[in-house]
């Protein structure tokens, strides 16, 4: 079974490099974003800076000081860049090329220890993650170029801070979870260790608690949540006594250190860009746009035609596959064009709707987030909900803003979320409950013998 692990392992650093090699190695793409403000502003600075800065950098604001951040491991990485590449933008961007492929082993490496299934399964739906994860689309900005988040990640290299802060971030994420599994007060050390790397990188590390405390419901289960629960040796060292479970003693604490943080930051650099007080009715539109995004996105320019199309596709396909005896596939097709061809003209206005390509990848897409949204129903104790709230919490820091490389973070999650709604498909497919036949064979009744 090692061999599948490793030829995993391989198989997502390759689709990592591959699914961004163009933005790397072509002059065009390279040209077109070393005019980037931010390219030239940073690597502006980092000329200026000198060895004395370093110290200047943790104890102020970071080295673009147009834009008010505490970074102080980001600083130092970007003038150990200049001093290695100067202005030649390309020597910066296959560093976040390499970075890039890091993040995708351990992306990798999350998905092998929290989704469920046999070694192969795991191996398979991990991969399929990773490619999610590069394949995803996200809105787009002034001088960003319409692609995959990752793509632009890579390719406009400023975006290192969001690639050392996940990469650190899954690395604690992963020794947290070794953690909580084994006890080992070692894996402990490190999560803490590569969570202070992640902030000092950047502040999107602030919903690591909230990720920790998701992989402890999902590990230890409901009473990891209970007020009063039994502490042991093996929890937190400082906090067990209290006598609350693990999930509140890993929120407590890590939310002691966010705050703490946050009060170093307010005070090294004042006025640090971040999260506004805003209406609570705010973030909660945020969240649900974040949530369903493309959809969002769709029905705001095709409603309601699409939604009743989609929504009529999606029943059809989850009512035959449910079916214990089903009719011929051809009903179903039949079925299906004759009723969606209908509903696109009452509601739409045209039954020709359907037959557009452009429409036919809009249909297809709400079809496919309503079947999910079928399949997450049927997600029982597995790792899909607490993976949906380590997406949600992913979201919070960066609820305020629309830089598309802000969703770096978030795309990654979101692999790893959809891989394991596949994931719930192939178990319900293990254990009979989905039939992925066109027809299901007539069973003859048992012989009877009769006496005599």
């Amino acid at each position: 079974m090692r061999r599948w692990i490793v030829l995993g392992a391989v198989t997502s650093v390759l689709i990592g490099l591959a699914a961004t090699a163009h933005g790397v190695f072509s002059p065009r793409v390279l040209a077109y974003y070393s005019n980037s403000p931010d390219s030239v502003d940073i690597t502006r600075w980092a000329a200026q800076a000198r060895l004395g800065d370093i110290l200047r950098w943790w104890a102020g604001p970071w080295i673009q000081r147009t834009s008010p951040y505490y970074r102080p491991l980001s600083s130092m990485a970007f003038w150990l860049e200049y001093k290695a590449f100067g202005w030649n933008f390309q020597g910066h961007v296959i560093i976040s090329w390499l970075l890039h492929g890091a993040v995708c082993l351990l992306l990798y490496r999350a998905g092998l220890a929290w989704l469920q299934g046999e070694v192969r399964t795991r191996v398979g739906l991990a991969t399929v993650a990773v490619a999610l994860f590069n394949a995803r689309i996200g809105p787009t900005g002034p001088g960003w170029l319409l692609a995959p988040i990752a793509y632009g990640v890579v390719a406009w290299w400023p975006g290192q801070t969001d690639q050392f802060c996940l990469l650190a971030s899954l690395g604690a994420l992963l020794c947290f979870d070794a953690w909580v599994m084994t006890g080992r007060r070692r894996k402990l050390i490190q999560a803490v260790a590569l969570w202070a790397v992640a902030l000092l990188f950047k502040e999107m590390a602030v919903c690591l608690p909230l990720a920790a405390g998701c992989l402890v419901l999902y590990r230890k289960g409901v009473p990891a949540a209970r007020l009063r629960a039994a502490g042991s040796a093996d929890e937190l060292p400082f906090l067990w006594r209290l006598g609350i479970g693990l999930f509140w003693q890993v929120l407590l604490a890590g939310l002691g250190v966010v705050a703490a943080y946050l009060a170093l930051r307010s005070a090294l650099v004042p006025g640090a860009w971040g999260p506004k007080a805003r209406p609570l009715m705010y973030f909660l539109e945020k969240i649900v746009w974040f949530s369903a995004e493309r959809p969002a996105g769709l029905l705001a320019t095709r409603w309601p035609w699409l939604l009743v199309v989609s929504g009529f596709l999606s029943a059809c396909i989850y009512s035959y596959v449910r079916l214990p005896r089903r009719p011929s596939f051809v009903w179903l097709v039949l079925v299906a064009i004759l009723g969606a061809a209908g509903l696109a003209q009452l509601f739409g206005g045209n039954f020709a709707l359907i037959t557009v390509p452009r429409e036919i990848a809009a249909i297809a897409t709400m079809t496919i987030f309503l079947l999910g949204l079928a399949v997450l129903a049927h997600a029982g104790s597995g790792p899909t909900w607490p993976l949906l709230a380590i997406v949600v919490a992913i979201h919070l820091p960066i609820l305020h803003v629309l830089g598309p490389h802000y969703m770096y973070w978030p795309a990654a999650f979101w692999g790893l979320f959809n891989a394991s709604l596949i994931g719930v498909v192939v178990e319900m497919k293990r254990s009979g409950r989905l039939q992925w036949r066109l027809r299901r064979p007539l069973r003859c009744p048992p012989a009877t013998s009769s006496s005599p």
